[in-house]
């Protein structure tokens, strides 16, 4: 007989710790509950700030019977006559995407693909379980302080090179929303390859199978100071982050409030100010009369005035989405929660209308049907999407995103940003050089809000290429050898 230790998400209760017995030679399984745990100590066994191995699995037993049914009994509204993608999500599309869902999509399939293909890791940090997926290969073995037995490796290793005699660096990545951990799987597996990092995935609090906060307040700053805790608790001193869209702005908050640990962030989106007046008076009166006149400030320059209309466009044409769940969450959440054609529609649209694609052309979709339905159904099957919204609310009523848009990033910190062509929004390089140390700076014909999912070739070789130059090799192996350069 051989044994494991995994969470599982139960209907009654948030995580409930239990014991998977194996018998090798029947291949039978049964689960037993904490009182029959007996043999790697009580103590190590259910403190919940031991990492632990985490099995996905829904809330609800009866989930997919359930959605079968809301799926077939689904009411769809009118339609003004070639409209086309102009009115929000096209109802024939959608019908579509409900069929594949309904009929060929296969989530108890799916899910067994991500617990067998990523290590699934959870532990209590901040107040909050955290689901994480993660990949170190030189994780150091932890003993149990009760019975003196190995437990799953769940730290971190003092190893600092790979067996090329490359250095190795703990390198966070960070998912926005409507985006999930999943969206990074592929970047995962290509980054595996390099042997280059220790990987942490985390699903943000209250998205996915990390549990939700469940008083006011808890929003960026809450947010990059539980991943911060997460990287100390596992033994990631120093380490270097990633982002898109809330990741990007995580990362960024991360990184101003501590430059000491997080030395080095990646962002594919950027929100940030015009440069200042009394440090870039040139460079400030350029963004501003630019801002009025994109195509004669920038004529020369089409990336920079495609960035300038870009905000315009979002203020003017895309944001409403952000208001909505910026000041009445829990009322969208109703509806999203209860209906799943609902969420797919809500969460859809975003995917196909940001990304880089035409989404009433299928074929030019960078990512599968498949794909799309699993983000859609972590949310449903989690539960999560009004959790999930609730990250615009507080960031918008604490004011998160006006401080840290005030805060330069402390030039200690590298920072590497990269623009793919239909990105959400983007600024100048002119605006970012003002507000933080830009080191590398890359545009990229192909691709929009969700690179890491529509383009993971090219998106890792960005990322790894950035975080393996030699100023951030040269800073980060004088931090662990408490050097100063």
């Amino acid at each position: 007989m051989s044994k494991e230790f995994h969470v599982t998400f139960l209907e009654d209760s948030f995580v409930s710790i239990h014991e998977k017995t194996i018998s090798e030679g029947a291949g039978a399984t049964h689960d037993h509950f904490k009182n029959e745990v007996d043999e790697v100590g009580e103590k190590a066994a259910f403190d919940p700030a031991v990492p632990r191995r985490l099995e996905l699995s829904a809330r609800e037993s009866n989930l997919l019977s359930s959605l079968k049914t809301r799926l077939a009994e689904a009411r769809y509204p009118d339609q003004i006559e070639s409209a086309g993608w102009s009115y929000g999500m096209e109802s024939n599309l959608l019908k579509t995407l409900v069929y594949e869902w309904r009929h060929n999509y296969d989530w108890a399939k799916e899910l067994d693909q991500l617990n067998s293909d990523y290590e699934h890791w959870t532990c209590k940090v901040n107040g909050l379980d955290i689901h994480y997926v993660r990949h170190d290969p030189w994780a150091e073995e932890v003993q149990d302080p009760v019975t003196g037995k190995p437990l799953q490796e769940p730290f971190a290793g003092k190893k600092m090179v790979n067996e090329k005699g490359e250095i190795i660096m703990p390198l966070l990545l960070i998912h926005g929303w409507p985006g999930t951990w999943y969206e990074f799987g592929k970047v995962i597996e290509l980054l595996k390859k390099r042997g280059r990092f220790q990987i942490i995935v985390p699903s943000l609090p209250g998205f996915g199978w990390s549990q939700a906060p469940s008083q006011k307040k808890f929003g960026v700053r809450a947010m990059a100071k539980t991943l911060h805790e997460l990287m100390q608790h596992l033994g990631y001193k120093h380490y270097l982050a990633q982002g898109g869209d809330w990741g990007a702005i995580i990362s960024r908050t991360i990184a101003t409030l501590y430059p000491e640990h997080c030395l080095a962030i990646h962002v594919n989106m950027l929100p940030c100010l015009p440069p200042r007046p009394w440090t870039r008076p040139f460079q400030f009166a350029k963004a501003i009369t630019g801002f009025l006149l994109p195509s004669v400030v920038y004529k020369k320059n089409s990336r920079e005035r495609a960035s300038i209309e870009g905000l315009k466009r979002y203020a003017a044409e895309e944001g409403a989405y952000f208001f909505i769940q910026a000041t009445k969450p829990q009322t969208l959440g109703h509806a999203l929660t209860d209906s799943p054609v609902g969420l797919l529609s809500w969460l859809g649209e975003k995917y196909l209308d940001w990304a880089d694609l035409d989404p009433l052309r299928p074929e030019t979709w960078p990512f599968s049907k498949t794909e799309l339905l699993t983000q859609v159904m972590i949310y449903h099957s989690t539960q999560t999407i009004t959790s999930s919204t609730r990250i615009y609310y507080e960031a918008y009523h604490n004011r998160d995103i006006d401080w840290l848009l005030q805060q330069p990033v402390p030039p200690n910190v590298l920072v590497g940003v990269g623009v793919w062509n239909k990105e959400l929004f983007m600024v100048p390089k002119a605006w970012a050089d003002d507000w933080m140390n830009v080191i590398s700076w890359h545009e990229f014909p192909k691709g929009g809000h969700f690179a890491a999912f529509e383009r993971p070739a090219e998106f890792e070789k960005e990322i790894t290429e950035f975080f393996t130059r030699e100023q951030v090799l040269d800073l980060f192996t004088a931090k662990r050898y408490g050097l100063k350069i």
